[in-house]
């Protein structure tokens, strides 16, 4: 079963010294997806600290539950 592509936007805001973190981040889960490799990709929210993007989603979509909450650390799953 074939499942349609969808192509969205998400417009993202933060402070400059954590958008190689974020891009590398994006660009390794590209690249598992090109291999065709699993693996859990995370990248430390520091809330407390200075790292506080702010998202602009340009469609709408449901939240959903991780598929684990380890005191607080969510995975996202959607095998």
């Amino acid at each position: 079963m074939k499942e349609d592509i969808v192509n969205f936007t998400v417009k993202c805001s933060m402070k400059s010294r954590w958008v190689p973190q974020f891009l590398t981040m994006l660009s390794y889960m590209e690249f598992l997806g090109d291999v065709g490799s699993s693996r859990q990709v995370a990248l430390y929210a520091d809330g407390d600290g200075d790292f506080r993007p702010k998202f602009d989603i340009d469609i709408d979509f449901k939240k959903v539950d991780p598929v684990s909450d380890e005191d607080g650390d969510h995975l996202y799953d959607a095998g």
